[in-house]
């Protein structure tokens, strides 16, 4: 971590605050260039030690799964300044095209199978890293001069299990079906399952896909009691 503490600045604001679930969000201008504040709030309800502590932890691991995404040659913000006592960071602001807009374009029909088959590899190559992105929804994954862009790591975790890997593609078939038309969406995850299978191969797919079922399963039978 020590090679992370960059020399402080004054981040210049450029537009206000975004409350998040987890985190205030700002626009800012930094070392003459766009950049993302992000500062984890306490939360008042929480012992001030305790929060101190796990705001601060949390922090230090985005960071952490930040520069390991960036190792496992997965695009996403390049963390510029950290300070996990103020629970802050200051990352490259990407600026492109967020998923569930990406039907909007022109091209999209020619660009599309190439984009998701791209979006399984970038999944595939962090799930092989031990990472788990934990809100693979539409607004975090960007298009970036034809390149898939994975944001906002904040819920980001290292783990080896299949299920929490199943967790992570379940939930973005979840997003792309409430995005796009039954048939678009089945496509297009369906295209997600075959760059995925490109990097894990055949039997890692098959028990992640597995688990998918399982999770579905599981939700139909929570929804019938």
């Amino acid at each position: 971590m020590q090679g992370l503490f960059l020399k402080e600045q004054n981040p210049v604001l450029t537009f206000g605050a975004q409350n998040g679930a987890e985190a205030v969000v700002d626009l800012v201008t930094w070392d003459g260039a766009p950049a993302i504040r992000k500062i984890r709030a306490p939360k008042m309800y929480r012992n001030p030690k305790l929060d101190q502590s796990l705001r601060s932890r949390r922090t230090k691991q985005e960071v952490v799964i930040l520069h390991a995404t960036k190792r496992a040659r997965v695009h996403c913000p390049k963390v510029l300044f950290v300070d996990p006592d103020k629970c802050e960071i200051i990352m490259e602001y990407i600026q492109g095209t967020h998923l569930k807009d990406i039907a909007k374009d022109p091209l999209y029909h020619k660009i599309s199978k190439a984009l998701y088959l791209e979006l399984g590899k970038a999944i595939a190559s962090l799930h092989k890293s031990k990472i788990v992105h934990g809100d693979l929804t539409t607004k975090n994954i960007f298009l970036k001069e034809r390149k898939i862009q994975l944001i906002d790591f904040g819920l980001s975790f290292f783990t080896e299990r299949i299920e929490d890997q199943a967790d992570d593609l379940h939930l973005l078939k979840q997003a792309l079906k409430s995005t796009n038309s039954p048939s678009t969406s089945a496509n297009a995850f369906s295209t997600v399952m075959q760059g995925y299978e490109m990097e894990v191969g055949g039997e890692n797919v098959r028990m992640v896909s597995a688990q998918i079922l399982e999770i579905e399963r599981r939700g139909r039978y929570a929804r019938v009691d």
